[in-house]
């Protein structure tokens, strides 16, 4: 639900909620360079965040009033982002939600200053997905011997499994759910999956079953 409020852009501020301010500060890259940027302010940077909508509330078998997500706080922090520069430490205003236990992040630049990599596209030339496959999301943690990454699946499919098929020079992550008997409305969801590797993960890329392309850690708050 918290994803379909994102989505549709039914996000509100809690009365005299106070929220930080803009100002400057750096990009920091991983070589040890950095850039000055501007600082957005926390309204900004949500507005920026949840980018072009999509209204779907009214499509859902819920009330309205419960379709929209409550800030009822913000920090400015820093969140580690793969650019076409490599990896960097950007500023990230960090808010607290009613009702959610972890925050919700936006960076605070500009996209004008820092364009985000954009999900990679499938591989020409595969398959469909089985239809009892399913495809992966983002990929939320990479230790050396575990991945974390979201699996998008149906409201009724059942028994959700994570994989992964461990090669010499890359780790290959999916999911699968048992067959669905009977009628059912398909509604997206997304659900974090952990496995685990034999061996560590190393310098082999993280390719995803669904796709064929290679996947980077999401943003990390810090």
């Amino acid at each position: 639900m918290q994803k379909v409020a994102w989505g549709a852009g039914y996000v509100t501020f809690a009365p005299g909620v106070r929220l930080g301010s803009a100002g400057t500060t750096s990009i920091d890259f991983g070589g040890g360079s950095s850039v000055s940027v501007n600082v957005l302010d926390p309204r900004t940077a949500l507005t920026e965040g949840i980018g072009e909508t999509y209204d779907n509330c009214g499509h859902m078998a819920v009330p309205a009033a419960k379709c929209k997500l409550t800030i009822t706080g913000a920090s400015l922090k820093t969140a580690d982002v793969d650019t076409s520069a490599g990896r960097a430490t950007v500023p990230a205003w960090s808010f607290t939600v009613k009702g959610l236990s972890r925050p919700i992040v936006a960076l605070a630049v500009s996209s004008a200053v820092l364009k985000p990599l954009v999900d990679p596209a499938p591989l020409p030339g595969l398959a469909p997905l089985d239809r009892n496959l399913l495809p992966i999301g983002r990929l939320t943690q990479a230790d050396d011997n575990t991945l974390t990454f979201n699996l998008h699946h149906g409201k009724c499919d059942p028994d959700l499994q994570a994989h992964v098929l461990e090669l010499e020079d890359m780790v290959i992550i999916g999911g699968s759910h048992s067959p669905v008997r009977g009628g059912c409305v398909d509604v997206g969801l997304s659900t974090p999956a952990t496995v685990t590797l034999t061996e560590p993960l190393g310098d082999r890329a993280i390719i995803s079953a669904g796709t064929g392309a290679r996947l980077t850690v999401y943003p990390h708050l810090k």
